[in-house]
């Protein structure tokens, strides 16, 4: 037990700092590489070249994720200044009067798509201003913005979560006796982590509606009115998402089920199909309680003479992203093999046994991304110059991300290695052997718990997939549970996280000008999370009962 509170220090020191101190991952990550450092060097024995190759993997890591941020923020800052992004939520906007379609078109669906292209916080602090924009309080914008960003989020941004959350998980996925390659096993938590959130995932939009009904009117009546469009609105997006996640793998199901769900469901909407009666609207600004508003002006910025963007030229360049992840990810296409051709690995950095290694044109940053962010400008008729300073501007904006990952990730790396070179248990199978003895086989319930709290201090599902992966593996294989149910829990809980993490819920209150009002957003969603988890855990039990008897 005393050793276990040992390995916890630097993860309890992120947390303090982050929680009760308000720092931010920039500031509190580096704290805790340090305190892992320390602690692995002093009482786990771990020779320096080993922290240090370990921290070198980190490095390597950390550039293999950040090719995907950068150009997935690319992509959106270019199309920002093409007048794509406008001609999106245009096309979006004009769909129906009826506020309870617009938070499912808008906060859910939209939402969803920006989490698959982009993530990293994206989907809510876009989603919510144009939500403000269309008329809604500024607080109810917010409250639906981060409870819609959720059920995508297991997949964010072409697959981070997953890809780069458990890139740190190969050599001892290999070592724990997985018969496959590392893809694959991938492939497998993605598949069952959208089985799992399935039936809570797709009852988002409900909440979303009935938090706004609530918070307006005091009641959850006149959202459950459109129980039926609410269910068909989240349905259209997760069956295709759990059809892609078994199809094709973890890039794309958030992606590519958003850009299949929205066209389905917006000409559903235009031709009646499960649309209410009597539109409902918002009562008179004028009665709006004072908390809801704050320094954003409600209602459309665009002037009357603005014409927006078509739709089909401002959706095409995310419609030929989602069909280049398609053509390199289907194996029987044949193009993988030569995204593969060309690897950067380092083998036995500084004579350990720790690889770790890079493929560019493989990674989605680089194809599509990259590639179509060269093609953006000539698709828009945009000004080269303008593009130009979109790719700039991006390296600017993941200056924070690359320090936090590259902190958190060497932070991990160290935990997992810290026993190799002498043969003892690592400062993480230490902390998972004590956590799960304590937990036994309730451990499906603590799973998607650690999720949320690993997104809820560090403001990423990413990051809390990165920080506790390992430790869920090895918990999972203490307490002989199925590893993959364990870690797709996790990717559950991190993506419900994103409900309530510090991160998102200011940066979202920024965009609509409530800061301060943080509390009260985290009040109500908290519920709405911590249910998203248990839920999943319930139905993931129930399928490994039934269907997946004997999953790894």
């Amino acid at each position: 037990m005393g050793m276990a509170l040992i390995a916890l220090v630097p993860i309890l020191a992120v947390g303090i700092l982050m929680i009760g101190f308000n720092l931010p991952s920039t500031k509190a990550m580096p704290v805790g590489f340090v305190l892992a450092g320390i602690i692995a060097m002093v009482f786990w024995k771990m020779p320096f070249t080993w922290a240090a190759a370990a921290t070198i993997s980190g490095v390597i890591n950390t550039i293999d994720i950040l090719l995907i941020v950068y150009g997935a923020l690319l992509i959106l800052q270019i199309m920002r200044k093409s007048g794509g992004v406008d001609g999106i939520a245009h096309s979006m906007a004009s769909v129906s009067t009826d506020r309870r379609v617009q938070v499912i078109v808008i906060g859910f669906l939209m939402g969803a798509f920006f989490e698959g292209a982009a993530g990293f916080g994206t989907p809510a602090a876009v989603a919510a201003p144009l939500l403000v924009g269309l008329g809604f309080p500024p607080l109810v914008a917010a409250m639906v913005a981060l409870i819609g960003n959720s059920t995508p989020v297991s997949f964010g941004a072409v697959g981070t979560p997953i890809i780069g959350g458990f890139a740190s998980l190969t050599d001892i996925v290999a070592a724990g006796g997985y018969q496959g390659d590392f893809l694959s096993f991938l492939a497998e938590i993605g598949s069952f982590v959208t089985l799992s959130q399935f039936v809570i995932g797709s009852l988002i939009p409900l909440a979303m509606v009935c938090t706004m009904t609530l918070v307006t009117e005091g009641s959850i009546k006149k959202g459950l009115e459109v129980t039926p469009l609410a269910l068909f609105g989240g349905l259209v997006f997760t069956i295709p998402q759990t059809i892609l996640a078994f199809v094709v793998g973890p890039e794309i199901p958030s992606l590519l089920g958003a850009l299949i769900a929205i066209p389905v469901f917006v000409i559903s909407i235009k031709k009646g199909l499960f649309v209410p009666k009597n539109a409902w609207d918002f009562k008179s600004q004028d009665k709006w309680d004072a908390d809801w508003v704050g320094t954003v002006s409600v209602g459309s910025s665009r002037g009357d003479n603005e014409k927006p963007m078509s739709a089909a030229k401002a959706w095409g360049p995310y419609i030929l992203i989602g069909i280049l992840l398609l053509l390199g990810r289907l194996k029987w296409i044949g193009l993988t093999p030569y995204l593969k051709m060309i690897n950067f690995t380092w083998s036995n950095i500084l004579g350990t046994s720790i690889s770790r290694g890079i493929t560019p044109l493989y990674n989605p940053g680089v194809i599509p991304f990259m590639l179509v962010a060269l093609i953006i400008p000539f698709m828009h008729g945009m000004d080269k110059k303008e593009a130009f300073k979109a790719w700039v501007d991006t390296l600017g904006q993941i200056t924070s991300a690359a320090i936090a990952l590259f902190f958190a990730l060497s932070m991990t790396y160290i935990l997992m290695n810290s026993g190799a070179a002498t043969g003892t248990d690592s400062m993480l199978i230490v902390m998972a052997k004590t956590a799960a003895s304590a937990a036994g086989k309730g451990w499906y319930f603590v799973a998607p718990l650690v999720g949320i709290l690993g997104s809820f201090v560090s403001g990423s599902a990413t990051v809390s997939d990165i920080m506790f992966g390992a430790l869920q593996f090895s918990a999972a294989k203490e307490v002989q549970l199925p590893v993959i149910a364990i870690l797709s829990l996790q990717t559950i809980g991190a993506a419900a996280g994103n409900m309530i993490c510090v991160h998102n819920v200011v940066s979202v209150l920024t965009t609509v000008g409530l800061v301060g009002k943080e509390g009260k957003v985290i009040k109500n969603n908290i519920k709405i999370c911590i249910s998203y988890g248990i839920i999943s855990a319930i139905f993931a039990i129930i399928l490994l009962k039934t269907v997946f008897p004997n999953m790894f």
